[in-house]
């Protein structure tokens, strides 16, 4: 199960770094994915997967404006891929209803 590792912001811009546990049986170790997100959350700019030494490295920088900078650093360095909904949302519409995310239908009988 992914878990956030990371959260760094820097105004509007902010980024995620999550674990993505790999099978063992593969032989790769570790691994992370550095998710962007601008306009506070609302829009998402894509993720890149990290491997396990860069992600400990990001981790491991001691101040929010250094990890804001090699996160920006190594997301310009790599094609970020589009991030994906691949669910339906449940719940009740949210306040960015139509921003992040696409508008619904509230089928109401």
């Amino acid at each position: 199960m992914a878990k956030t590792v990371l959260r760094v912001r820097l105004g509007a811009t902010s980024f995620y770094l999550n674990t993505e546990s790999s099978s063992p049986g593969t032989g790769h170790r570790n691994r992370y994915r550095l998710f962007k997100t601008d306009n506070y959350g609302r829009a998402k700019l894509g993720w890149i997967q990290v491997g396990s030494m860069a992600g400990q490295e990001l981790v491991a920088l001691n101040t929010d404006q250094a990890r804001f900078e090699a996160c920006e650093k190594l997301f310009l360095s790599k094609k970020p891929h589009q991030y994906g909904q691949y669910g339906d949302i449940r719940g009740q519409p949210g306040k960015w209803e139509g921003e992040a995310f696409p508008l619904r239908v509230m089928n109401r009988p």
